[in-house]
């Protein structure tokens, strides 16, 4: 995967009721614990999904094309993320 440029200021991991994942523009990452338990891959997707949006602040096109640029078909990891049961849930 290619470097993915962004200035993040703080990382958490914790407990999270609704998401996977969020991320603030002043440079915060908070990570649901739960993604430590999935596959490596579906990992990725979260991360790559919240750094991309220190620069794109939308799920328009050019956020799904850098998706696409950085892991090829990530609806398909979407999709299955999706079928997961949601954090908070575990």
């Amino acid at each position: 995967m290619n470097k993915l440029d962004g200035k993040v200021r703080m990382v958490t991991v914790r407990p999270m009721r609704n998401r996977w994942a969020s991320c603030s523009t002043a440079g915060n990452l908070h990570f649901d614990e739960g993604l430590l338990r999935l596959n490596r891959k579906l990992g990725d997707y979260v991360i790559v999904h919240e750094l991309l949006h220190f620069t794109v602040p939308n799920h328009g096109k050019l956020w799904k094309s850098l998706m696409h640029a950085h892991l090829g078909d990530y609806t398909r990891l979407e999709k299955t993320l999706r079928l997961l049961s949601r954090p908070g849930d575990q």
